[in-house]
């Protein structure tokens, strides 16, 4: 009994280590934004992720899912975007702290989990704690986890394969429905993350990984097969219990532009290159001020004048030695296949620069980016550290030498090395900085109309010298998505599902001005953020006036909602038909159907105020006869309408806008979206959450009873 005492304190001190170890690199890495009032602000946080979780965090603290955002894109699908995160448990952050410090406390967390969950996997192979210690410091703050603060959706679905190994690994030894549960929960984690590229890799991951090697021992066909079929429940069930997000989303997908496939040049754009393996072993430093430096645009980075998409695959100096050891010293296995799995991901990550990934192309021309294979390169890498520091730690003790100075030497090492080549790789600003704008842009957010703006281009004259001055451009003249933080919305934006009809606005906002401005004055944008003269271009001569150095207003722009008398039928349905001036918009609008024949009368009346709800739009509506009402609000499949607390049918008007047929009189008519197939999609999910519940818990709630 003595022993295992003495083991079981062991265990627990073990644990208390983990923990304190862990939340000392967290301190150490970001103290800043914990506790001295940063936030980070670099690269796609800037302008996607800050006011995304901004927006997400102002709508779950009023007690509403946010499933439509009206201030990007004339309007945009929120919910539906995965990578919005909104059913993601960990979002719950964002309901009870203040923002941005909910922004970077749920950074932070995730950097705590990962470290546990990289520490369970590696102790669930039989390493040791030094070895699990070790590796877990450098999975959090070495290559692609660290790489990945700046694109949240790829840290919150990166760090759940540990744990989906180790609890798929339980599972397979002992077959028990809390088990089951347990796997089934983490997997469901890792897809609500919001990476579905990442995912796919994990998943294949995951599969091979338990075909090849065994938890329970049992290496037969039989025992293959059952693991299969086990992996796949899980899966499924997963799958099952993320419904009320995967279906929503995939129907958004379906109506992207990424549904027929993206062309190579496109998804092999980030390629790994060859220069940069050699910060497998050599570190690339990230010092405090790279942001700031004029040179780092033109020599830093091995890509020369291009950020690469992932900063930095150094995993720590020690890291590789270790893993070349464990092939000379460990003959296994398990060692066989970690080195299988590290060298083909190296094979894809160098994407256009080996023929490798043309395969994986041809299977799914919907992956881009194939740096995203260093996640399992580097994945496979640290495992193989852990294997060949134990066979060194093994060496050791056989002569008779302690190898805990060891291993904590290591750690310090590590520790020290990871931090002052990484420790400014995701650089922070005043948490004020989202709150900055240049005051010619007061005009703009001082008027309490209701208008959207149009940023043409980067507003300035010429390329900015750094990093640092890129995003404070962006933040001065309030850029896409920026406009959440303000209340200002703006016809297009920054979107990571690239819709058919946003990529259709993109078209049009890169027309010739002549064009461009009847397109703008269509979709209620009042103001122009532009640094060329534009009162003195001929073809706006006339439509524009400056108000100050930057910002010019449009003149007679439509509103936001207004009445038509007479439709026309849509033609070609191209950008041309929209723009060529051949309708008048005021009083005219296109559409499809009979519709068309019963409204012929060439007149326009204001609409009532549209008032905003999440999800919703009310507008009060008075005319004479029977007429159109317009709404310069993007139509998607969801929208549905009601007039008078009675559901009518919907309009789409003028190839990208929304309406309804207005009988004479007043009336008070709702726009509401949902998710097509939303309410059935929850409850899918709601009966596997307890059907799951019900079948796991209720043998042990039997057994406790007895």
């Amino acid at each position: 009994m003595k022993p295992r005492s003495s083991s079981m304190l062991s265990r627990n001190m073990r644990g208390l280590l983990v923990v304190i170890f862990s939340l000392f690199c967290a301190f150490l890495f970001f103290h800043p934004v914990l506790f001295l009032h940063k936030t980070f602000f670099f690269r796609d946080i800037h302008r996607l992720f800050y006011p995304m979780k901004f927006f997400l965090s102002l709508s779950l603290k009023s007690g509403s899912i946010p499933f439509w955002c009206p201030e990007y894109f004339c309007g945009a699908p929120f919910m539906s975007d995965i990578q919005t995160g909104v059913f993601y448990p960990l979002s719950l952050i964002f309901s009870l702290l203040p923002f941005p410090w909910a922004l970077n406390v749920y950074i932070a967390v995730h950097f705590l989990l990962a470290f546990t969950f990289f520490y369970l996997f590696i102790r669930q192979l039989g390493l040791s704690f030094g070895a699990g210690l070790l590796t877990a410091t450098s999975y959090c703050y070495g290559s692609y986890i660290i790489s990945s603060v700046n694109t949240l959706n790829n840290l919150s679905t990166a760090i759940w394969l540990p744990i989906s190994l180790w609890a798929f690994g339980r599972f397979c030894i002992l077959k028990t429905p809390l088990r089951f549960l347990v796997a089934t929960v983490v997997f469901a984690a890792a897809i609500l993350g919001g990476e579905p590229q990442l995912l796919i890799l994990m998943t294949i991951l995951i599969g091979f990984f338990f075909c090849f090697l065994s938890p329970d021992g049992d290496h037969s066909v039989k025992g293959l097969l059952s693991r299969g079929a086990m992996l796949c429940s899980v899966v499924i069930i997963a799958i099952l219990l993320t419904s009320v997000q995967l279906i929503p989303t995939f129907l958004d997908y379906r109506l992207s532009v990424r549904e027929p496939g993206i062309p190579f040049e496109e998804a092999a754009r980030f390629s790994l290159t060859w220069g940069m393996l050699k910060h497998l072993l050599a570190p690339l430093t990230f010092c405090e001020g790279f942001v700031n430096d004029p040179s780092v645009l033109r020599d830093f980075f091995p890509a020369k004048e291009q950020v690469p998409w992932l900063l930095t695959i150094y995993p720590g100096l020690i890291i590789t030695p270790l893993a070349a050891s464990a092939l000379i010293l460990r003959s296994s296995r398990p060692v066989l296949f970690w080195l299988i799995t590290f060298l083909a991901s190296i094979a894809f990550a160098l994407g256009k620069n080996t023929p490798a990934y043309h395969l994986f192309y041809m299977v799914l021309p919907i992956f881009r980016f194939p740096e995203k294979f260093m996640f399992t390169a580097s994945f496979s890498l640290l495992v193989l550290a852990a294997y060949g520091l134990d066979s060194l730690c093994e060496i050791f003790r056989k002569r008779n030498v302690r190898t805990s100075f060891l291993v904590f030497l290591l750690a310090v090492i590590l520790l020290t090395d990871l931090y002052l080549n990484h420790g400014g790789l995701n650089p922070t600003s005043d948490s004020g900085f989202y709150q900055m704008h240049s005051t010619s842009m007061q005009p703009i957010l001082s008027d309490k109309d209701l208008f959207r703006t149009y940023v043409d281009s980067e507003p300035h004259d010429k390329p900015a010298a750094t990093i640092a001055a890129v995003h404070f451009q962006w933040q001065q003249f309030v850029m896409p998505n920026l406009g959440m933080l303000f209340d200002l919305s703006h016809v297009d934006g920054q979107s990571g599902m690239e819709l058919k009809y946003q990529y259709f606005i993109t078209e049009l906002l890169a027309l010739p001005w002549k064009e461009r401005i009847r397109f703008l004055k269509l979709a209620n944008v009042k103001y122009i953020v532009s640094p060329k003269p534009l009162d003195q271009l001929s073809e706006l001569k006339g439509e524009v006036e400056r108000v100050n150095d930057v910002v010019y207003r449009i003149k007679n722009p439509m509103p936001r909602a207004w009445i038509v008398g007479k439709l026309q039928p849509v033609r070609t349905g191209t950008i041309d038909e929209l723009v060529n001036g051949s309708v008048d918009f005021s009083t005219t609008a296109l559409t499809k159907g009979r519709i068309v024949e019963r409204h012929n009368r060439s007149f326009f009346n204001e609409a009532g105020r549209p008032e905003y709800q999440p999800g919703r739009i009310r507008i009060e509506v008075t005319t004479d006869e029977a007429a159109i009402l317009v709404v310069s609000e993007a139509a998607y499949p969801g929208w549905k309408v009601w007039m008078d607390g009675k559901e009518v049918d919907g309009l789409w008007l003028n190839l990208l806008f929304q309406g309804v047929e207005l009988p004479a009189g007043r009336h008070e008519i709702e726009f509401v979206f949902r998710p097509l197939y939303f309410f059935a999609s929850l409850t899918v999910s709601a009966l596997t959450f307890f059907t799951l519940l019900f079948v796991c818990l209720f043998p042990l709630f039997r057994r406790s009873r007895a």
